[in-house]
């Protein structure tokens, strides 16, 4: 079981084993409209048995195009949310980031910006991805100050639809292997 520690927080591989607590809470999460709003997502329409059958079965047997987590408070070690890529291009070296604290007590923490600063160092060290973008809804100013706090920059505005979210007006952010590191080696 590969984990990755940041500061408040470690991930876990999303194909690691999963008790069917952590999978009871996803489905929770996974049937939050208010959350899902704000993470452009879409509710499940499985039952939790359903619901936990997928799971396992996309954990095992799911697309190769992304590479997904859970998100664990290393404090107390609870389930806290999940964050990963997808979408990955590996011609063009790119690939699409989302980040979810389901957990309402640690939302506005600075758990979202550990866990995203922390799968950026992984993947802008472990693999040959130049860019990682992602796109949130125009009025969704908290994740976009978070994103920017860890040095996202914004790359358009406008019209755009998706068949889970509908077309809405969305805020696309991007930041580059280099613009990352160099980030990192400021701190230093």
């Amino acid at each position: 079981m590969a984990i990755i520690y940041g500061g408040k927080i470690y991930l876990r591989r999303f194909e690691d084993r999963m008790s069917d607590a952590e999978i009871a809470r996803l489905y929770d999460w996974a049937r939050d409209e208010e959350l899902l709003r704000q993470s452009g997502g879409t509710r499940t329409e499985f039952t939790e048995v359903e619901f936990r059958e997928h799971v396992r079965g996309e954990r095992l047997y799911g697309p190769t195009n992304r590479r997904m987590f859970l998100l664990f408070a290393r404090d107390t070690l609870e389930l806290i949310g999940r964050i990963g890529i997808f979408a990955i291009d590996w011609q063009r070296r790119d690939a699409e980031m989302g980040v979810v604290i389901g957990a309402r007590d640690y939302q506005n923490r600075g758990y979202g910006r550990d866990a995203t600063r922390t799968l950026l160092r992984h993947l802008f060290t472990t693999s040959s991805l130049n860019a990682i973008y992602l796109y949130t809804f125009a009025d969704n100013l908290r994740a976009q100050n978070m994103f920017q706090a860890v040095g996202f920059r914004v790359t358009e505005q406008g019209p755009r639809f998706t068949p889970d979210a509908g077309e809405f007006y969305g805020v696309r952010m991007e930041m580059t292997r280099q613009e990352f590191l160099e980030r990192e080696f400021e701190k230093v």
